[in-house]
């Protein structure tokens, strides 16, 4: 019996019929994945970066995170953003979306050992500004005050580091 299901696993790995209709449907998955975040990202702004209270783009690349508390992805980005923050090689800003008072939000970051400070947007004009419709929203801005970079939903830490790598050394023409 263990001969035969070897076996029929070979054969499936080896039928062409099986790695096309597999190939297929990844692409299929991706085409939709790519949709879905052209669509999350269609209200975010582009160029030159709003200015927040300060904050000075033109000292290094700047990591701009809006996020919530409520968030559950946030909870799977956050972490990474701290680590970052407290790498303190780029700028880190973090803006929180409905998610209570200076107060709350603060106790939220040290309950989950949060390395960056928040800027509280709870009247959602911050937000509104840069175009944000989705949390969590990340901008990356190069020293030149221009968005570079923009990405919605979940982000690796090594992903975040490429792009603020990448607006550190290009600017945008």
């Amino acid at each position: 019996m263990k001969n035969t299901f070897k076996h029929k696993i070979k054969d499936t790995l080896s039928n062409k019929k099986f790695w096309i209709s597999n190939l297929k449907t990844l692409a299929l998955m991706l085409v939709i994945a790519f949709a879905i975040t052209q669509y999350q990202q269609r209200t975010m702004i582009e160029g030159l970066a709003p200015t927040l209270a300060g904050v000075n783009y033109s000292e290094r690349s700047t990591l701009v995170y809006f996020w919530g508390s409520w968030c559950p992805v946030c909870k799977t980005t956050s972490p990474f953003v701290s680590t970052l923050a407290k790498e303190n090689d780029y700028n880190i800003v973090s803006v929180a979306l409905s998610s209570g008072s200076d107060n709350e939000i603060e106790a939220y970051l040290i309950k989950n050992n949060y390395q960056f400070k928040a800027i509280n947007d709870d009247d959602g004009e911050i937000s509104a500004s840069w175009g944000v419709a989705v949390t969590p929203s990340i901008y990356v801005i190069n020293q030149a005050g221009e968005i570079s970079h923009t990405s919605t939903g979940m982000t690796s830490l090594w992903g975040m580091r490429l792009r603020l790598w990448l607006a550190s050394i290009t600017l945008k023409v």
